[in-house]
């Protein structure tokens, strides 16, 4: 890595930092944010690492730190999926962090033999955790990305040829011939909605294309899978588009799957750099790394549409707001002194008429000796909410529901303290300390829907005490 003193990194960049943990020979990327570049020091930057996290006390937090300038690059764009060969360069994500290596061996189900550099035992990596490795030299990439290959090429040919167009009404498409990169949709039950990468070996007529899948192989697996499709099942591939730290809650994503992408939305982020997503195609929820989803883009007239964040579906919507036997719920307690505090609680049974039998998590009966059990109306029966991942400090104002006598209770943040403590203002004009372990962002349950709380208005009063210690 060269010349990396010239680049100019602002606040709140994605970036990568290189650690040559085990020796000059060993490169390690990890990424991270911009917190501040303008420090004292003009050849050091501040950042907070993204995948570095600090755990102590029952709270964590991530890791932040001064850094070299020549140590910093930064993010790569998200690249498409592609084949490797023997001797490739390239990055293997492992232990929350980039390493550099080789490939040494190409095995079945798209996985690899990849070697470090002083090490003689390999490890196997699925195509999945891999990119070509690139070096960042005087502000651009080597070996260069497609796009910087396309834009040298067109800045050549213009510096020599002078062209007159002229412009017509009629929308252009992208043209699709033999050798283009494209992606190919299955109608094939099981399949249905994913998306396969593949090569166009051949046009046939104005509306077929022989294409060469680049992850399928034939029924007896001695060769790559050929077949003909229509013009509606195949598109260009999708823009690179750049990587993000984290994909929000309801987002809709790809999701690197079975050899191919498919659709889903992002019902649960959690700790680690891990989703659950969900699938309406199969109506299923799985667990997946940060590593192997993308942003869901559409193709619509011949344009790349970028997908937006949504809530669930009206599927999942009815999947979740019918209790079954063994759902995990929260209860609301209308019982004096306990109005507004959510229980956890498992349906044992249903009873009819709106009506559940429920058995708390953390509440006991009179004698102690089990928990209890009792019936609960479905108006005070809400689903478990999704786990938000929060590391980072609660804000001032910010709605959390608290950990407090073995239930949930909602409240507001009104005193921010060193050591990730908190003062909270709850509506029986309580204030009450926490740990930052001891809260969760608020959620509310709306239309079948969970909706993220944002700041409140308080009255007057209270306003008065607010105040953040540091």
């Amino acid at each position: 890595m060269s010349h990396l003193s010239c680049a100019h990194f602002r606040k709140g960049d994605l970036v990568e930092v290189l650690k040559q943990e085990n020796g000059p020979s060993t490169s390690t990327y990890y990424a991270a944010k911009v917190l501040r570049s303008n420090v004292k020091q003009r050849n050091q930057i501040f950042v907070e690492y993204q995948t570095m996290i600090i755990i102590g006390s029952g709270c964590q937090k991530c890791v932040t730190e001064l850094v070299d300038l020549a140590s910093v690059r930064p993010m790569p764009p998200r690249e498409l999926n592609k084949c490797f060969r023997m001797g490739d360069s390239v990055d293997v994500y492992c232990d929350n962090a980039w390493q550099k290596g080789t490939i040494k061996d190409i095995l079945e189900n798209s996985k690899y033999i990849v070697r470090f550099h002083g090490k003689s035992e390999g490890i196997v990596a699925e195509q999945c955790y891999l990119r070509l490795h690139r070096e960042w030299d005087d502000g651009s990439w080597v070996p260069p990305l497609p796009e910087q290959n396309m834009s040298s090429s067109m800045d050549m040919q213009s510096r020599k040829v002078k062209l007159k167009t002229k412009c017509s009404k009629r929308k252009s498409e992208p043209m699709i011939g033999m050798g283009t990169s494209v992606e190919v949709k299955s109608d094939e039950e099981g399949y249905k909605g994913a998306w396969y990468g593949a090569s166009v070996i051949d046009t046939i007529g104005n509306d077929e294309f022989l294409v060469q899948y680049l992850t399928l192989v034939t029924d007896d697996e001695t060769a790559p899978l050929r077949e003909v499709v229509k013009k509606d099942d195949i598109r260009p591939c999708p823009p690179p588009v750049s990587s993000v730290v984290r994909f929000e809650l309801f987002e809709k994503v790809d999701v690197w799957f079975n050899e191919g992408w498919w659709e889903g939305e992002v019902l649960e982020v959690q700790y680690g750099f891990k989703y659950k997503v969900y699938f309406s195609s199969s109506n299923e929820t799985l667990e997946f790394d940060h590593s192997v989803l993308r942003h869901h883009q559409e193709w619509n007239n011949g344009k790349w549409i970028k997908g937006k964040s949504t809530k669930l579906g009206a599927n999942l919507t009815n999947q979740r707001t019918k209790f079954s036997t063994g759902t995990i719920v929260e209860v609301k307690s209308d019982e004096v002194g306990f109005q507004g505090a959510w229980f956890s609680a498992i349906i044992v049974k249903e009873m009819g008429n709106g009506k559940f039998m429920v058995q708390y998590h953390s509440l006991l009966t009179d004698d102690g000796t089990d928990f209890l059990i009792e019936e609960a109306s479905a108006a005070d029966i809400r689903p478990s909410p999704p786990h938000i991942g929060h590391a980072h400090p609660f804000k001032l104002l910010e709605l959390v529901d608290a950990w407090c006598s073995d239930g949930w209770w909602v409240g507001c943040i009104i005193k921010v303290h060193k050591n990730l403590e908190y003062t909270v203002y709850f509506e029986t004009a309580e204030e009450l300390k926490f740990q930052h372990c001891d809260l969760r962002p608020h959620q509310e349950w709306i239309d079948g829907y969970w909706v993220a709380a944002a700041k409140v208005r308080l009255p007057y009063s209270i306003k008065t005490n607010l105040f953040i210690i540091w």
